[in-house]
């Protein structure tokens, strides 16, 4: 008789309910028989709390799915907001320590859940000062899908958003802990100027990099480019 996954995971949920609002899903049965749980997190959290609410999950996970000898008898996804992954918790294998796998970095050397934690720094700050809206209801919009390189991209829909200050700011969270990150300033202004392409900036720790056409830029926009 199959465990009832959808109660299992209903136990783990109010186990964590110290943490806050984690959800945690049921998935099927892997093709090798290893039962699969999705922990989705409400914010990002250490690594070792992380690991420690799997603990507590495990203990719950023994009691419902016996221990195997060849393979593991269950394991938990944990997933961040944005819904990547920040390790995988492997339970119930007979002579073997359960075990936290970390993701693997991007082909550049990136790990996924550092391009989270910037990307909620520049939300929150970004939030405070205008409203983010991919079809273009706001004044910007923080691209919120992983490239899989070191960088973060705005779009801007109305130049006047993009003030000096603005572009200090980003180089503050880039200078903290992402000296060699970048953020593209892309245009999408609305309405629409003619002539004016999607070029913008490429913003570093150190150093701007223009993309566009700054004497042409002046002639369309006047004083309404700031920076």
């Amino acid at each position: 008789m199959a465990p009832n996954l959808e109660t299992i995971a209903k136990k783990m949920s109010e186990c964590a309910a110290n943490i806050g609002e984690v959800r945690v899903q049921a998935g099927s049965e892997h093709q090798n028989g290893v039962w699969r749980f999705y922990a989705h997190l409400p914010e990002i959290l250490p690594k070792d709390t992380a690991i420690s609410l799997c603990r507590g999950w495990a203990q719950i996970l023994r009691e419902a799915l016996p221990e195997r000898h060849d393979d593991w008898s269950s394991i938990v996804e944990v997933w961040t907001p944005l819904l990547m992954t920040m390790g995988v918790y492997c339970i119930g294998r007979v002579g073997h320590e359960d075990t936290w796998v970390a993701p693997g970095l991007s082909e550049e050397g990136v790990n996924p859940q550092e391009w989270e934690i910037l990307y909620q720094q520049f939300d929150a700050y970004l939030h405070v000062r205008s409203k983010s809206d991919w079809q273009g209801g706001g004044d910007y919009y923080l691209f919120d899908e992983w490239s899989g390189y070191a960088d973060h991209s705005i779009t801007i829909y109305r130049i006047e958003f993009l003030t000096p200050d603005l572009v200090s700011g980003i180089q503050g969270f880039l200078r903290d802990s992402y000296a060699s990150w970048m953020v593209y300033i892309v245009l999408d202004l609305l309405p629409p100027v003619e002539g004016i392409s999607s070029d913008g900036l490429e913003i570093h720790a150190d150093r701007i990099v223009e993309k566009w056409d700054r004497a042409f830029m002046v002639e369309r926009l006047g004083e309404r480019l700031k920076v």
